[in-house]
């Protein structure tokens, strides 16, 4: 059976497209700017699209969403702003956690700036775990997908407890509770093997320039922009397989 994939703060689909590697179906998507809504329309055409989070009630979703994703807007934390964190208006991981909550979907992967490491992780992580998240953020640089500058970021991981089938040979022991938390554990360990093997492995002679093309469309501006917002989907496809594993 297909997964049912929902994004948030969508931009250009980077998650979207991760998901649709690995043949999931995308249910949803909410994004506010309109030059990517058009993108994304274009892009995936069956998926229904939503503008503002802060308008988005997802409790028709409830139960029916496998995996939410969003790469939450990343200026409270990033050092090219003023880094006010939560003080931020744009600090809208708080809809992001009511939309999990309202779906509770089996599986949560978001993504953010390194700056967020030092302000409001810890916070991200509890909040998730209050709503029943085993929860593990992992540094996973653009460089770890093949890329040829770093470019760090948070990816935070997790999967509800209650999503297991722990009783799938009749057995609702401890032993097997052990046995099906060891397997998500192991993806745990797979999405951080990922993270920093292959990224140690490539670091030598990594070239620092992003390369963008600049064709002379009147739209190239926002072409950048939607470049340089989005998530590297190769690393969100490396976890989305690790997540596939799990019989949820």
């Amino acid at each position: 059976m297909k997964k049912k994939h929902g994004s948030l703060f969508t931009g250009i689909g980077g998650f979207d497209l991760a998901a649709q590697w690995m043949g999931w179906e995308n249910i949803f998507q909410c994004e506010k700017n309109e030059w990517c809504r058009r993108v994304l329309a274009k892009n995936f055409p069956n998926t229904k699209r939503y503008i503002d989070i802060k308008d988005f009630n997802a409790n028709e979703y409830k139960g029916s969403i496998d995996i939410i994703s969003g790469g939450f807007p990343c200026q409270p934390f990033s050092k090219a702003g003023k880094q006010r964190g939560k003080g931020d208006d744009r600090y809208l991981f708080p809809q992001m956690l009511r939309v999990i909550g309202e779906a509770e979907p089996k599986c949560v992967v978001g993504e953010n700036v390194y700056g967020i490491a030092k302000t409001a992780l810890s916070e991200i992580k509890s909040s998730l775990e209050d709503l029943g998240y085993i929860t593990i953020p992992f540094d996973i640089p653009a460089s770890a997908g093949g890329a040829l500058h770093r470019r760090s970021r948070i990816w935070i991981v997790g999967f509800k407890k209650d999503s297991f089938n722990t009783n799938s040979n009749g057995i609702g022991s401890h032993r097997e509770e052990v046995y099906q938390q060891g397997n998500v554990e192991l993806q745990y360990q797979q999405i951080g093997e990922f993270g920093s093997v292959v990224s140690e492995s490539i670091r030598e002679g990594i070239d620092t320039r992003i390369f963008r093309a600049v064709d002379g469309l009147s739209d190239r501006v926002d072409r950048i922009k939607g470049v340089g917002n989005a998530i590297v989907p190769q690393i969100a496809f490396e976890i989305f397989k690790c997540i596939n594993l799990l019989k949820i």
